[in-house]
C-alpha cells in the first residue's frame, strides 16, 4: 500500500490526486505520515494541511502559496487554487503534499468543484508531485475521474495477531488466541494498538501485585469485552472508549492520579496538535482536580498516556506538542472544563514564552495556538459568564495580530469580524476591549485594500478615543497614527504629512523622543515627504 502511493502508482496516475480512505482508526493518517517520513529523505518538500474545517484549511493553503511565491493581491482577487497548482505542477524534483481529515469533502470544492478538478485540490502536471489525501468519504463520485481511491480495511486475523504479539509479547497468550482477540476487535489498528500496549503494561507486573479484574492475555481481555460478536464499525467509538478506560483505570491505579483529568482537558481543546504550553501546572493546579498535582506529576502522565498510544508527543517547527487521535478526543472531552481550557489559553497567549503576536520567532508557537482559540471562541457551554468570554476575546486577539503580521489576512479578518459582533454584544462596542478588536480589524482592511472601510472605522474609534480618553492618549495617538498612514495610502499626501507630524509631536511628549513608537511615526513622515517632494 505505501509503496503504491508513494510513487503515485502506475505511470497513467502520475499528477491525479490520491485519496486514502477507509474507518476512522484504520490507519489512514498514519500510512501518510510513513509516506511523508519516507519521502523527506530524498526532499524537503513536503507539506501538511489539516482539512478538519475551512479556517485550517484555507489557512494552510494560504500559507503555502505564499511560500511557492504567490503574490498576496492574487490571493485577494481569488486566484489563489489557479496560482498555487500553477507553482506546485512546475516544481523541479520530488514534493508531496498531504490533506489529512478531509471527511467533510466540500471544504475542498472551493469556489469550483472538487470532482470536476477546479476545487482547491486538484490534478497537477508535475511527474514527480503527489497529492495524498486522506478521509472517511470513499464515494467515487465525491472525488472525481481524476481521484485514486486507496481503500484501507482493517487487518485480517493473521495480521492482526502479528500487531497484538508484537506489543504484548508471547506471554500475553498464543497466536491462535491473539487472532480470535483481534477479530474481535474489528482488525482496527487504533484498537490493536491501544490493547497490545495495555496488556503489555500489565503483563510487566508479577501476577500477585494484579488487582482483580485486570487482564493480561488475550483470552482474558476478549473476555472482558461485552458481547455481541465481532468488534462493530459502527459502535467504534463507544467500543473503543471502553477500551480506553480500561487503560486509565490501570495508570491511575499505578499512581498517576492526574492522567484522567489531564486526559480530559487535551480532549477539550480543537482537533489539531496542542502546544504543551497548553498544560501549564500551575495553571491546571488551580483547579481541583489537579489538587496537590506537580508539573513533574503532569509530565509523568504525559508520558505515560503516551505510551499506552492514547497520545503521541512530537516537535514540530521548534514547538512541543501532543496529539490526540479524533476518536480519543471525542471519547473523553468534557464541556465542563470548558472554563480550565480558557484560561490555559488565555494564559499561553500572555505567557513571556509567547511573547508578542508579531515577533516572527514565534510564529510556529502561535500558528500552533492558532486553532486553539478559535475553538475556544466559537465554544458554546450555555454559559453567560463574562470574563469567561472576555478571556477567550483575549487570546483570540493576541491571535488575530499574529495572524495578520504573518500574512493571513483573510483569517485574520474573519477572526477580528466575529470578535467585534460578539463584543459588541457582550459589552458595547464602545468598550475598550471592542475598541482593541475594531481596531485591529481596521487594521487588517486597510492591508487588504479596503481603505473606505478601514478609514470609517479608524474614524468612528476616534470620536470614541477623543471623548473618553482625549486627544494625546497613547492609545488616541496609535489609532491617529494608522489613520494618517490609510490617508497617505489613499493619496491625501498633505494631509497625512499633518497629522503624522502632529503625532510625532505628541508622541515626542509622552512616550521620548527614542520610544519605538515615536521612532515608526518619524519613518513615516520621512517617506510621506519623500512622497510629496517627487515631481
Amino acid at each position: 500500500m505505501l509503496a503504491v502511493v508513494r510513487d503515485g502508482g502506475h505511470q497513467e496516475d502520475a499528477g491525479r490526486v490520491h485519496v486514502v480512505q477507509g474507518l476512522g482508526g484504520v490507519g489512514k493518517t498514519s500510512v501518510a505520515v510513513s509516506v511523508a517520513h519516507r519521502l523527506q529523505r530524498e526532499t524537503d518538500q513536503v507539506w501538511w494541511i489539516g482539512a478538519q474545517d475551512a479556517s485550517r484549511f484555507n489557512g494552510g493553503l494560504t500559507a503555502l502559496a505564499r511560500q511557492l511565491g504567490v503574490p498576496d493581491e492574487e490571493i485577494a482577487a481569488g486566484r489563489l487554487a489557479d496560482q498555487l497548482w500553477r507553482r506546485l505542477s512546475a516544481l523541479d524534483g520530488p514534493w508531496l503534499l498531504v490533506v489529512d481529515n478531509a471527511d467533510d469533502a466540500r471544504l475542498l470544492d472551493g469556489p469550483g468543484r472538487l470532482a470536476l478538478g477546479t476545487g482547491l485540490v486538484r490534478p497537477h502536471r508535475s511527474p514527480r508531485g503527489l497529492v495524498l489525501v486522506t478521509s472517511r468519504d470513499g464515494q467515487t463520485q465525491t472525488w472525481g475521474a481524476h481521484a485514486v481511491l486507496h481503500r484501507l480495511t482493517p487487518l485480517g486475523d493473521g495480521h492482526g495477531a502479528d500487531v497484538l504479539l508484537g506489543l504484548a509479547g508471547p506471554t500475553a497468550g498464543s497466536r491462535e488466541e491473539a487472532a480470535e482477540l483481534a477479530r474481535r476487535l474489528g482488525g482496527l489498528p487504533l484498537a490493536l494498538n491501544t490493547v497490545g500496549r495495555y496488556l503489555a503494561a500489565v503483563g510487566q507486573r508479577p501476577v500477585r501485585f494484579r488487582d482483580a479484574g485486570e487482564t493480561a492475555t488475550f483470552a482474558e481481555f476478549r473476555a472482558s469485552l461485552a458481547d455481541g460478536g465481532a468488534f462493530p464499525h459502527a459502535g467504534t467509538a463507544a467500543a473503543l472508549a471502553g477500551i480506553w478506560r480500561m487503560s486509565l483505570d490501570l495508570l491511575t491505579e499505578r499512581g498517576h492520579r492526574c492522567v484522567r483529568p489531564l486526559l480530559e482537558v487535551l480532549a477539550n481543546f480543537a482537533d489539531a496538535p496542542v502546544p504543551l504550553i497548553l498544560a501549564d501546572p500551575a495553571v491546571l493546579g488551580e483547579d481541583e482536580a489537579f489538587a496537590g498535582v506537580s508539573g513533574a506529576e503532569i509530565w509523568d502522565a504525559l508520558q505515560v498516556l503516551a505510551g499506552l498510544g492514547l497520545m503521541d508527543l512530537a516537535a514540530a517547527s521548534g514547538v512541543d506538542t501532543v496529539t490526540l487521535h479524533p476518536l480519543v478526543r471525542n471519547a473523553h472531552g468534557s464541556p465542563g472544563k470548558y472554563a480550565l481550557n480558557v484560561r490555559l489559553l488565555n494564559r499561553a497567549a500572555r505567557s513571556e514564552e509567547a511573547g508578542i503576536p508579531e515577533d516572527v520567532e514565534r510564529w510556529p508557537l502561535w500558528s500552533a495556538l492558532t486553532p486553539h482559540a478559535v475553538h475556544a471562541l466559537a465554544f458554546e457551554d450555555g454559559s453567560d459568564d463574562e470574563r469567561l468570554f472576555l478571556d477567550a476575546w483575549a487570546a483570540a486577539n493576541r491571535v488575530a495580530r499574529s495572524l495578520t503580521a504573518q500574512g493571513h489576512l483573510s483569517q485574520a479578518r474573519k477572526l477580528l469580524e466575529e470578535l467585534v459582533l460578539r463584543l459588541g454584544v457582550v459589552v458595547g462596542e464602545d468598550h475598550p476591549l471592542a475598541l482593541a478588536s475594531r481596531h485591529n480589524l481596521a487594521n487588517v482592511l486597510h492591508d487588504q485594500g479596503h481603505h473606505d472601510q478601514a478609514r470609517t472605522i479608524y474614524e468612528d474609534i476616534l470620536t470614541t478615543q477623543h471623548s473618553t480618553l482625549g486627544e494625546h492618549h497613547p492609545d488616541t495617538l496609535t489609532t491617529r497614527h494608522n489613520l494618517a498612514r490609510l490617508l497617505y495610502h489613499q493619496g491625501h499626501h498633505d494631509l497625512a504629512a499633518a497629522e503624522t507630524a502632529a503625532v510625532l509631536s505628541a508622541r515626542r511628549r509622552v512616550l521620548g523622543p527614542e520610544h519605538r513608537n515615536t521612532l515608526v511615526t518619524q519613518a513615516l513622515l520621512d517617506i510621506i515627504n519623500a512622497a510629496r517632494a517627487e515631481p
